[in-house]
């Protein structure tokens, strides 16, 4: 087994969708309960997926032997079973044990002074609100004004990774997808949504000393 620490560290403001919208807000980012935003499992694993691949791929235009997707296909399962186990936790603004605290520490002062600290507040103190409007003729059109909330640039997510049965490869490949993931949420091609992803294994080694030691090896 090996335990992967991740670090996500937001560089551009960020759209993480909810789905939600009210009243004041079109677009709503994801949040817990408390209004801390976090890093939704799942879309980190589909993002992990599509770097993953992108490396795959440019391996093949390196020319570098690839052989096939087994170490591919054995982390994500996309089209067959294996035994390696990848899994992905939510990313949450501060390492676990201190996330646990904040929730805590939130939680009783949202519940004696539901007044003074309430889950808006702590939301918008991680974000800002971004209107936007669509232009007919250079006129903005009747209607069209709409905003959507994004987290601040500067904000960093924590998470363990957790892989099972995995081999030199698998662990050189899931590296190099980490290092190479460096955007996330909706309108990428306008600024947003940058982030820059770093890793630290069991044994000390970071997603850098590994990409440079596989760079090494292969030249």
């Amino acid at each position: 087994m090996a335990n992967v620490d991740v670090t996500i560290k937001i560089l551009s403001p960020i759209h993480l969708g909810s789905g939600q919208a009210d009243v004041n807000v079109d677009a709503e980012i994801v949040h817990d309960a408390f209004g801390l935003p976090y890093f939704p499992a799942k879309r980190f694993k589909g993002l992990l997926y599509e770097s993953a691949l992108e490396v795959w791929e440019m391996f093949e235009l390196s020319g570098l032997d690839t052989q096939n997707l087994s170490p591919l296909e054995k982390i994500f399962h996309r089209q067959s079973v294996s035994e390696v186990q990848l899994i992905v936790p939510n990313f949450f603004i501060a390492p676990p044990a201190k996330y646990e605290r904040l929730c805590a520490e939130w939680k009783f002062l949202q519940s004696a002074f539901p007044k003074i600290f309430t889950a808006k507040d702590v939301l918008d103190s991680f974000t800002s609100l971004r209107y936007q409007t669509r232009l007919e003729n250079g006129v903005a059109a009747d209607g069209s004004l709409h905003n959507l909330r994004v987290l601040d640039a500067g904000t960093e997510f924590f998470g363990t990774i957790t892989l099972l049965n995995a081999d030199e490869k698998i662990l050189n490949l899931l590296a190099l997808a980490i290092k190479n993931l460096s955007s996330a949420g909706t309108k990428r091609n306008r600024g947003f949504g940058r982030i820059e992803c770093t890793a630290t294994f069991d044994d000390g080694s970071t997603s850098d000393m590994l990409t440079e030691k596989f760079f090494a090896k292969e030249d």
